[in-house]
């Protein structure tokens, strides 16, 4: 299973980065998101609020990009006929599925890269970072939490045929939600709770309090515990859709 796994990784993030959808969601959706961003707060004189900001768009691309990337794979995998292959594989359907969502977090780490450099050359946001190994932590701490919500919110692919309009109409709930698109203080008060449960709540906050000072590794062991949460209620829902979709015949389009 970890020879799979990891050959499901190369195979996925190769894929990713031939993908000319994936290619162009990765290297304009961040800059896009940092200059709304940006014009939206008229945070001139308030640097730190201007990184924050480009932190928050850069994940918000990874979120988008491991919601389309694994909704998007399993809806190709149905369409050529080998999302049954995969699911009669002698190895767990979770261990076949983990890689397209974690490589998904791990090509949007990357938005990281093109926000930071967007802000800095444009707008003038500086590129300080208060505890560099904490950040180098938490960067990658964030992708691999996000990727496994994604693992846990693709086991509803399994049984949905549409399954790339679903996860399009499931990026901007989860941005509302964890406070990456409006600030949870405007929000009702029984949205903060549901954000405690997001991992992009926790990897966004890690990778701000790395970058600006703050209690990075408590953010960072909420992702890892996170993590294994949804880890283990994707296998139990994947084995659930996966008997469901058996029994109705609904893994292949005809």
């Amino acid at each position: 299973m970890t020879r799979a796994f990891f050959s499901g990784m190369r195979i996925h993030v190769k894929q990713f980065t031939v993908n000319a959808f994936d290619l162009s969601a990765v290297v304009l959706w961040p800059i896009l998101y940092a200059s709304i961003a940006y014009y939206l707060l008229d945070g001139k004189n308030d640097p730190e609020l201007l990184l924050s900001a480009s932190l928050g768009a850069a994940v918000m691309t990874m979120w988008a990009l491991v919601v389309l990337g694994s909704s998007g794979a399993l809806e190709n995998q149905r369409w050529l006929g080998t999302l049954e292959l995969l699911v009669a594989a002698p190895m767990p359907f979770a261990v076949a599925l983990a890689p397209i969502t974690i490589a998904s977090g791990v090509v949007g780490a990357y938005s990281l890269v093109a926000t930071l450099a967007w802000g800095a050359l444009l707008f003038d946001v500086p590129l300080s970072i208060e505890s560099p190994l904490a950040f180098a932590v938490a960067v990658p701490m964030s992708a691999l939490a996000i990727g496994m919500l994604g693992l846990m919110t693709a086991a509803t692919f399994v049984i949905y045929r549409a399954a790339f309009h679903l996860g399009v109409a499931m990026q901007y709930p989860v941005w509302i939600a964890t406070g990456l698109l409006v600030p949870l203080s405007v929000l009702p008060a029984w949205v903060g709770p549901i954000s405690w449960f997001l991992a992009p709540t926790w990897g966004f906050r890690a990778i701000r309090d790395a970058a600006l000072g703050g209690p990075a590794w408590t953010d960072m062991g909420m992702c890892a515990l996170l993590t294994v949460v949804y880890f283990a209620v994707a296998a139990v829902c994947l084995r659930v859709f996966e008997n469901f979709a058996r029994a109705r015949a609904t893994l292949r389009l005809t």
